[in-house]
């Protein structure tokens, strides 16, 4: 009997071998895996397809293990993504980087954009910015997040001059353009927002009649 268990045993481990060797590289793997999760979340909807296609920043940001600043970038990748971001940033065709504060107002609490119902992306006249997911925003909502930092008093603090209103607007528009691989969304380069949209919400920020300027 102590034969045949041997037999056994070295079969079973020749195919744990085999299987071993035959198993595909990381790289392979990856790929495949990518793949499969794009198939099974995108629906086929070309809006969707794209935006889950890595570009060269997001690809360099990835391989560094993780968002939150881009510590352990080179200079030579930081410096691409921010050139990249800045190429990417596109202005309103009015060229007033600050619009309706109350029409900002409306969209900084609007999660809806881009959601799946019933299987199909849901179709929207435009998409709203949810600022308040990760911000405190206006000084008297209690309800807020706190991933990002507070931008309570914004304009009160920094003032509504022009330089205040392109930085407040190229900073939505992509954040990448300040803090490589940051994980602020960037908002205007995905086309989730459009030119006009966040230059509703800058002046939602900046604007000293705007709720979030006032004291409460």
């Amino acid at each position: 009997m102590k034969p045949a268990n041997h037999f056994v045993v070295l079969t079973a481990a020749g195919l744990a071998i085999a299987g071993c060797a035959g198993f595909p590289d990381a790289e392979t793997t990856a790929k495949s895996a990518e793949r499969m999760v794009n198939e099974a979340h995108t629906l086929g909807a070309p809006a969707l397809i794209r935006r889950s296609v890595q570009d060269d920043s997001q690809r360099a940001c990835s391989m560094i293990g993780g968002t939150g600043g881009g510590a352990n970038l080179s200079q030579e990748q930081s410096a691409a993504i921010v050139k990249a971001a800045r190429d990417s940033i596109q202005y309103p065709a009015s060229g007033k980087l600050s619009g309706d504060w109350k029409t900002g107002e409306q969209l900084v609490t609007d999660g809806r954009g881009q959601r799946i119902v019933n299987g199909q992306v849901e179709k929207l006249p435009y998409n709203g910015a949810l600022c308040t997911n990760c911000h405190a925003i206006d000084p008297k909502e209690v309800n807020a997040g706190n991933v990002g930092p507070s931008l309570a008093a914004y304009g009160a603090q920094r003032g509504n001059s022009e330089a205040v209103a392109r930085y407040t607007y190229e900073r939505i528009y992509n954040a990448w353009a300040f803090m490589p691989c940051s994980n602020m969304p960037r908002l205007g380069a995905s086309g989730f927002l459009t030119p006009e949209q966040i230059a509703h919400v800058v002046a939602y920020l900046i604007e000293p009649g705007s709720p979030v300027n006032i004291k409460p």
